[in-house]
Order: C-alpha cells, then sequence, then structure tokens
C-alpha cells in the first residue's frame, strides 16, 4: 500500500490517536470502579485508585493491566485488519489503529523501567528489576509483529522514512498537546473541578471533543492510501 498525507487524513488521524489515548485512561479508571466501589481521579495521564482500594483488595493491581490490554489489543486488531486478504479501506484502518495506540510508547516506557506494565508487575512480583525485565520483553513481543506487518504493509520508495514518522509523529504529538498544553491548563486550575468517571471538566471534555471530531472525520483515514 502506498501512503500519501493530507491535511484530512492528519485531523482524523490525530482524532483516533488522542481517542485512543483516552479510552485508555477511561478503561482504568473503569476497571478500578467495578473493583473499588468509586472512582478515583485522574488527570491527562496520570490516574488513581479511590483511597484506601489498594489495601481493601489485591485485584486492584487489575486496573493498572486494563489499560495496556486494550491498547494492545487495539493493536492487533489493526495488525488483523491489514492482513493481505483484507480490504484497502480496511488495510488503512488498522494501520492507522497500529500506530494511533502508540506502540513506541509502550516499548519506550517500559525499556526505561517504567509504565503501567512494569508497575502493575512489581506490585505482584515485589521485585522491580523482575518486573523490568519481563515487561520489556512482553511488550516488545507483543508489539514487534503487528509493527513488522506495518512495515512491510508500506510501498513507498522510503518506506523506512513513512515508518519512523508513523512510529515517533503520534508520541510527539500526545506529548505536546495532551500531556504538554492540555495538563498545563489543568494545573492551571482551568475548568478543574471534578465532574464525571472521576475526571476534572477540561478532560471530560477534551474526551468528548477529540471524539466528535473522529467521529465527523472517520471516513478521511481511507485517504492515506494512494489511488493506483
Amino acid at each position: 500500500m502506498k501512503l500519501k498525507l493530507t491535511p484530512q487524513f492528519i485531523i482524523a488521524f490525530l482524532a483516533l490517536t488522542f481517542v485512543m489515548h483516552e479510552a485508555h485512561e477511561i478503561i482504568h479508571t473503569s476497571i478500578g470502579r467495578i473493583i473499588c466501589g468509586a472512582w478515583g481521579e485522574r488527570d491527562f495521564n496520570a490516574w488513581a485508585l479511590c483511597e484506601g482500594c489498594n489495601e481493601k483488595t489485591s485485584l486492584a493491581v487489575l486496573a493498572t493491566f486494563a489499560g495496556p490490554i486494550f491498547t494492545f489489543l487495539m493493536i492487533w486488531l489493526g495488525a488483523f485488519l491489514i492482513h493481505s486478504n483484507k480490504t484497502i479501506n480496511q488495510k488503512t484502518i488498522g494501520f492507522s489503529l497500529i500506530f494511533a495506540n502508540i506502540p513506541f510508547a509502550r516499548i519506550l516506557t517500559t525499556s526505561l523501567g517504567g509504565g503501567d506494565e512494569v508497575f502493575g508487575l512489581n506490585t505482584v512480583l515485589k521485585n522491580h528489576s523482575l518486573a523490568w525485565l519481563i515487561g520489556s520483553v512482553v511488550v516488545l513481543s507483543i508489539t514487534i509483529i503487528p509493527l513488522v506487518k506495518a512495515y512491510i504493509l508500506i510501498q513507498n520508495n522510503n518506506k523506512i522514512s513513512w515508518f519512523v514518522l508513523f512510529l515517533l509523529a503520534p508520541i510527539v504529538m500526545d506529548v505536546l498537546l495532551v500531556l504538554g498544553l492540555m495538563n498545563t491548563l489543568l494545573t492551571k486550575g482551568i475548568l478543574s473541578s471534578y465532574w464525571v468517571l472521576g475526571s476534572p471538566i477540561i478532560v471530560t471534555l477534551w474526551t468528548i471533543s477529540v471524539t466528535s471530531v473522529f467521529i465527523l472525520t472517520y471516513k478521511n483515514i481511507y485517504l492515506l492510501h494512494k489511488n493506483e
């Protein structure tokens, strides 16, 4: 599949990236709500269980693993959709899903000894070094096949550049817009009152906004491939 970038695709793809980010965080807090009986609080990239839940039940760690499990399922759904027997539109959705879930962020954070995977494993194993090793191996094992499949799918002459672009650009935009701009606004007290789902108003409005943009523009994901 030969790729091309258009403003319409970029808007739809970034909206999908931000929707996947929000879904990841909401999965964390929703499982926490089910296990603990109350919502924990969160911002744009950090979340917590309600007070006392970790001491109340050992099942609380499941909320930590829930976010990555969702993300990995979305990445593998993308890998399934770029199988050779799928339509070109299915392949563009699959390719976009793989990278919109920012696999490089999962690889990077675990390799640095952080992230949900290492935190959750350390909670269970009580051994950070072992959790770091297992987490790194597991994350790389889960993400490598979808990334290889996505690389093979690219038919542009400079396919390495295209692959690196999709590997890195989503995490850069997520850091700049979500972790940078939006979290800065939140820390300054803008719409910071907690509202629904344990989220500040600004977080909920962001979730609604990016979801609405994606619903309105999702067909532009198909513009990723060149019509030959």
